[in-house]
């Protein structure tokens, strides 16, 4: 065999099979890429299509068994017709409607009114159906692309893994390039990606078993980090783990997933330019530990702290993925939010984050 047959079969040996094998262990079914494809299933008519239709049909009636046949085709026509002008438009866009739903109009028994649709049931995980497959052929304008792992949640690619050996030389930079190819965001002008597979991508992941980091599809090679926690289960547990799998662990368990798509993911504007960001996981843990405290906190002491920010890890953005968690618990959101900040600068930081992240009223005060 020749060295990139030799190469092929790293990857898949020691990288791609035990990551779809762990994906498996946390619940997520697998079908080969090939049996997805045009030619050999009713699930995709073409390699330009990037959405399991059928799939997400089936999702769309068991989340919401009342809508009728019309408004099924007009929410999986908004899904996968809608144009957009560029790929992080198209990415905010689709994120938008998978977190505060497609509204149709349909009488269910007290006359014609707005109804909602749900495309993810982020209140009962189970209830969605996740999918992880490899080699996923997808047609883009020049050239086909093959990503190693794609995972699906009811028929929607939500996240790309690409799989480098570990023998090759600098085997992270040779992914994370991949990536930047693949959503045409290296050469742009050369369109030598697929960018509409990644209209639905919340999550980018370059791995060589070793090492996986994980961003978004903003993101340069320098914003890809690495995952070092399983929260809420014990690190301790996984000592022994690679990088990968303990990634897999604290992302891809279901439950931490669907949070970190809604919860956790902001559209931040930096000089006038869009930039999408997704928690690191030392925010996820410190949010989550942070509602523990103020919702089982005995004493009113006990349900007060401090959380410890280096500098530039991301203060702004802990506090913007906490807003968003406690607006949607049942018990919490009744409650306004005061943020207190010692620089102007910041004060407009967080008041155009948090407007954009929560669909409600900011203000902001003018003096102390």
């Amino acid at each position: 065999p020749s060295d990139g047959e030799l190469m092929a079969s790293d990857e898949l040996d020691k990288v791609e099979l035990p990551a779809l094998e762990q994906l498996q262990s946390l619940g997520w079914s697998y079908v080969e890429g090939a049996k997805l494809s045009p030619d050999e299933s009713d699930e995709r008519s073409s390699l330009k299509d990037v959405v399991l239709e059928k799939r997400l049909t089936d999702s769309l009636k068991r989340i919401n068994p009342w809508i009728n046949d019309e408004n099924l085709r007009k929410v999986i026509r908004e899904l996968t017709k809608t144009l957009y002008p560029n790929l992080v438009e198209a990415n905010q866009g689709i994120w938008t409607q998978i977190n505060q739903c497609i509204s149709v109009m349909q009488d269910l028994g007290k006359g014609n009114k707005g109804q909602t649709v749900h495309i993810i049931d982020f209140e009962n995980p189970e209830n969605n159906e996740f999918l992880c497959t490899n080699q996923f052929k997808v047609s883009g304008v020049n050239q086909n692309i093959i990503p190693d792992i794609l995972c699906f949640v009811n028929g929607l690619p939500l996240a790309v893994i690409e799989c480098k050996s570990p023998y090759i030389t600098n085997p992270m930079e040779a992914g994370i390039k991949q990536l930047l190819r693949y959503c045409n965001n290296r050469n742009p002008e050369e369109n030598e990606g697929a960018d509409r597979l990644f209209y639905y991508n919340q999550v980018l992941v370059s791995t060589h078993f070793k090492e996986a980091r994980l961003a978004t599809i903003s993101a340069n090679y320098e914003h890809y980090l690495e995952w070092k926690d399983v929260y809420p289960n014990n690190i301790e547990n996984f000592s022994d783990k690679s990088s990968q799998e303990v990634m897999i662990e604290g992302v891809f368990n279901q439950t931490n997933f669907l949070d970190i798509v809604r919860n956790f993911i902001v559209f931040d504007l930096d000089e006038g330019k869009t930039i999408k960001k997704v928690t690191r996981y030392q925010q996820y843990r410190a949010v989550h530990k942070t509602l523990e405290r103020i919702k089982n906190g005995e004493t009113k002491k006990d349900q007060g702290g401090v959380i410890w920010h280096t500098q530039g890890s991301g203060k702004s953005l802990t506090m913007v993925f906490l807003a968003q968690k406690i607006r949607r618990d049942e018990e919490l959101k009744k409650y306004k939010l005061i943020y207190l900040t010692d620089r102007t600068q910041l004060d407009s930081q967080l008041t155009t984050t948090l407007t954009g992240a929560q669909d409600e009223t900011v203000l902001s005060a003018d003096s102390s």
